[in-house]
């Protein structure tokens, strides 16, 4: 408080030496801009205390959000944050109350709510790799397969040590998806699963693309035989296109979503035999292609589908 009254105090000698000798050689005398002079000329009342500092902040905020919009933020923070974060969080907003304010809109009304666990470290930043985007479904489609960790087993398939897998298939234009499990990380398992997903996605498939594992190929092993999902891909006329060896990140969308599959689904349920993991993962798929995210402009993969199906009729 003192330190605010000595400045205003400096001030009101300021404008006074203006008042006698003018507001441009007052300036100069004070070291202040002429601007400032003039300012506090304009205010000045005779006392000091007229020329204290204001606060900058606006009589009114006509964009800050409603105590209606604060209480859905909260009830959308309780049901989701804890399982699928902050894009859950506004995915379930959009979804169930209808909010229309930008993802740093409601990330910022949520941390003056005192929402959340405080800031996260900053990662460096990282030069991402841009690929063309495809222009139509079915362009080229990802396929990989993947275990289900041990700690989600109970039951008979823990005591037994029965391993479970995950196919996983992945639309490249609209981030579609389809997954199914099975017991054997078998090629038989793979043409089973193509064929699941021809039924599931609503569009032809022109391009599959894999890793090199033997339930996709036999190009390491044999220069003659063909794998039998190689054979149903030639039969039904899809090419298939394979990743480098040792080069994961070249199927990065599908890899990604296992790790999404991993934080929002496998850390929160466990499964006695294939028939629970199904069934369970087929509700997971349903939430997923329904899900608002982030790369597609806060669409769903089926809304940006049904976006692309209706501009071509």
């Amino acid at each position: 408080m003192k330190r605010i009254a000595q400045e205003a105090r400096r001030r009101q000698g300021v404008v006074r030496y203006a008042e006698k000798h003018g507001k441009s050689k007052a300036a100069r005398q004070y070291g202040v801009s002429l601007s400032s002079v003039k300012r506090w000329a304009k205010r000045y009342d005779g006392t000091w205390q007229s020329l204290c500092e204001r606060s900058h902040r606006p009589h009114s905020h006509p964009k800050q959000h409603t105590p209606e919009e604060e209480a859905a933020i909260r009830a959308a923070f309780s049901k989701a944050y804890l399982r699928y974060g902050w894009d859950g969080v506004y995915a379930e907003l959009k979804q169930a109350h209808g909010y229309t304010r930008s993802f740093g809109g409601m990330y910022h009304a949520a941390t003056r709510l005192g929402l959340g666990w405080g800031k996260k470290r900053k990662r460096p930043p990282r030069k991402a790799r841009r690929y063309p985007a495809l222009k139509k479904p079915g362009e080229k489609v990802r396929i990989a397969g993947t275990e289900v960790r041990y700690h989600c087993l109970k039951g008979a398939a823990k005591r037994d040590g029965q391993p479970l897998y995950q196919w996983t298939a992945i639309d490249e234009c609209t981030r579609l998806r389809f997954v199914y499990g099975y017991e054997e990380h078998t090629p038989e398992n793979s043409v089973d699963f193509l064929g699941r997903l021809l039924q599931a996605f609503p569009f032809p498939i022109q391009t599959v693309q894999t890793d090199n594992g033997t339930e996709f190929t036999y190009r390491f092993i044999s220069e003659t035989e063909l794998c039998p999902f190689e054979e149903t891909l030639a039969a039904k006329g899809i090419s298939h296109k394979l990743i480098p060896p040792r080069t994961p990140w070249h199927n990065g969308k599908v890899e990604r979503s296992h790790r999404s599959d991993q934080r929002y689904f496998y850390d929160w349920e466990k499964f006695v035999d294939v028939q629970e993991l199904n069934r369970k993962l087929s509700a997971h798929l349903s939430w997923y292609n329904n899900r608002p995210m982030r790369s597609l402009d806060w669409a769903s993969p089926l809304q940006r589908l049904e976006s692309f199906l209706g501009s071509h009729h």
